[in-house]
């Protein structure tokens, strides 16, 4: 492989973006809508980074010469699978999910670009010590949140939810990216040179137990309770002594837990919660109706909020007794349900295929002494995906998958050369479309912090919404918050003309991504009409797919304002 002091420095600039990438942009926060996706300050910022490594690391295929091995093979393959169902159920939604498909090639581009990095293992160790630092510092964020907030600070959090969620402002993404955290330490543990190294790394299984412990989530508690034995086992078999180190650090951690239960008042979440099954039975059910009605084709790209409670409203009159849902959903809670009730059979296969394929390499042909560490490491974001959303709450748990994948794939597969023709492809990439990508998330935060602004002002400060420069991060949520300002204003004013457009408006948005927002703002609307409320399609179809969410319910009581409840924050997942 190619050692030349360009690479090399290549190599040191690429570390280096890792590490700002997850000291420094992860934390980027202010408060915002909340929400998944580009609605989070973190995310756009994590995104300037990921661009940024994807340029550095595909460079040296602009050079003639592209490294890959059947690992990219094999994931070339799985993005044709993923892509295809765009060819046969294009739809009028279709353009929601391109988002989704594009995130997905951009990281199949930095798994590539990895390739072309002459990375050793002391190279990979550096790579995950950028991980466990901003594991680290969530940590330390946590305990800020637990013990010293205060009600009414600066960055949203509310002490007495009891749960903190760090910079992602949901209890299980944090709860796993500490997970992940937790096991990857003790990877790092076992190729840890000095004691400085390995005391920083100590500082894991020393203060992230008790911060699972507090945060009382499921699902991170599933990812560490699979990965942390296996680390211990990794350890073991590595050097007794190591092991002896990290297991009693993490003796410490889980005492430390203890103490901070007796006084922090333990966790915020009650045992019957904890036990409680929740929605998740219920939304599974239907989704497995869902892929089950149209297993071969699917609902299409980018039709499950729609289709979704659609279809549940329907199944829900044809069998009574069946439970309405109480929250609104953009996602199952499962990736491979997700893909399958969209894109059919064939994308969620193909996920599922690839999954397979990669832990058999791992177990058959993974180097000796490595390979249940090697498992582990994707074990807690893996579990993760199959019970919620966090690669669409958090673009830094999709980059920190992808550099475990690249550390795997390093490992597990043996790599060749081949002369590259298309080295302006690359050079494109690297060269213009990282840069561009920079500056659409640089302008996407000064979107966010004008939305914030609005937000502030009730909507009363002129011009924070129209300063936006860059509508595209989040065009839908924008939209509605437009649109609901100009129906609060217009119902002031007595404006019928504009109350008419918002519910022509408002039909077109649902029949792409309704929700109970919205619905509840175009019965108000229908209201300031002086409708009758009764035979009105629009509040019968409020009540028939939202007959639970109290903001729908308010609106169609005989007493409702017209005027004081309108709506403009655009709820989602």
């Amino acid at each position: 492989m190619e050692t030349s002091t360009p690479h090399r420095r290549l190599v040191g600039w690429f570390i280096g973006t890792a590490f700002f990438t997850f000291v420094v942009l992860l934390h980027v926060t202010f408060p915002n809508l909340g929400g998944t996706g580009l609605r989070m300050p973190h995310n756009a910022a994590v995104w300037m980074g990921f661009a940024v490594m994807m340029a550095l690391a595909l460079w040296p295929a602009s050079q003639g010469v592209i490294r890959f091995s059947a690992f990219h093979k094999g994931l070339g393959l799985l993005l044709l699978a993923l892509w295809l169902p765009l060819a046969w159920s294009w739809n009028e939604a279709s353009h929601l999910a391109l988002p989704r498909l594009l995130t997905l090639t951009a990281g199949a581009l930095l798994l590539l670009g990895l390739a072309q990095l002459p990375l050793t293992r002391r190279h990979w160790w550096w790579l995950g010590m950028a991980i466990l630092a901003g594991a680290l510092l969530e940590t330390a964020y946590g305990y800020v949140q637990y013990y010293l907030l205060e009600p009414g600070n600066w960055v949203g959090y509310n002490p007495d939810y009891g749960r903190p969620w760090g910079v992602f402002q949901q209890v299980n993404v944090m709860a796993s990216f500490l997970a992940v955290g937790l096991v990857i330490s003790a990877w790092l543990y076992g190729e840890a040179r000095s004691r400085l190294e390995k005391g920083v790394i100590l500082l894991a299984p020393l203060f992230m137990p008790a911060m699972l412990w507090v945060i009382a989530s499921r699902s991170g508690w599933l990812g560490a309770a699979i990965g942390v034995p296996l680390v211990l086992v990794h350890l073991w078999g590595l050097e007794r002594a190591r092991f002896k180190q990290w297991a009693g650090a993490l003796l410490g951690g889980l005492m430390l837990a203890v103490v901070v239960a007796n006084t922090g008042g333990g966790t915020a979440r009650s045992a019957e919660a904890i036990t409680s099954q929740g929605l998740r039975p219920q939304v599974y059910e239907h989704s497995l109706r869902m892929i089950a009605e149209k297993p071969l084709a699917g609902w299409g790209y980018g039709r499950f909020v729609h289709d979704f409670v659609h279809s549940h409203a329907d199944w829900r009159t044809a069998e009574e007794g069946r439970a309405p849902l109480r929250e609104h959903y953009g996602h199952p809670h499962n990736e491979l349900f997700y893909w399958g009730i969209e894109g059919g059979l064939l994308p969620a296969l193909a996920i599922l295929a690839f999954a397979l394929w990669l832990a058999r390499r791992i177990i058959i042909r993974g180097p000796s002494g490595e390979r249940l560490m090697l498992l582990a490491l994707l074990a807690p974001l893996a579990v993760h995906s199959l019970l919620e959303l966090p690669f669409y709450h958090s673009i830094a748990h999709w980059l920190v998958m992808l550099l475990l994948l690249g550390l795997v794939a390093s490992r597990c597969w043996k790599g060749e050369e081949r002369e590259n023709r298309y080295t302006f492809g690359v050079k494109v990439v690297s060269g213009l479309a990282a840069p561009a990508l920079v500056l659409f998330m640089a302008t996407h935060l000064h979107t966010l912090w004008q939305v914030k602004a609005h937000v502030e002002s009730g909507g009363e400060r002129p011009g924070t919404l129209t300063a936006i420069i860059n509508p595209f991060g989040m065009p839908m949520t924008l939209d509605f918050q437009v649109m609901s300002q100009q129906l609060q204003a217009a119902a002031g004013l007595g404006i019928g003309g504009f109350i008419e457009e918002y519910l022509v408006w408002g039909e077109e948005h649902a029949r792409l991504a309704p929700n109970p927002a919205l619905y509840a703002n175009m019965v108000h609307a229908e209201r300031m009409l002086s409708r009758d409320l009764e035979n009105s399609e629009i509040a019968q179809k409020a009540g028939q797919l939202f007959p639970a969410f109290e903001v729908v319910t308010e609106a169609l009581k005989h007493n409702a304002s017209a005027t004081k409840k309108i709506s403009t924050l655009f709820e989602v997942e």
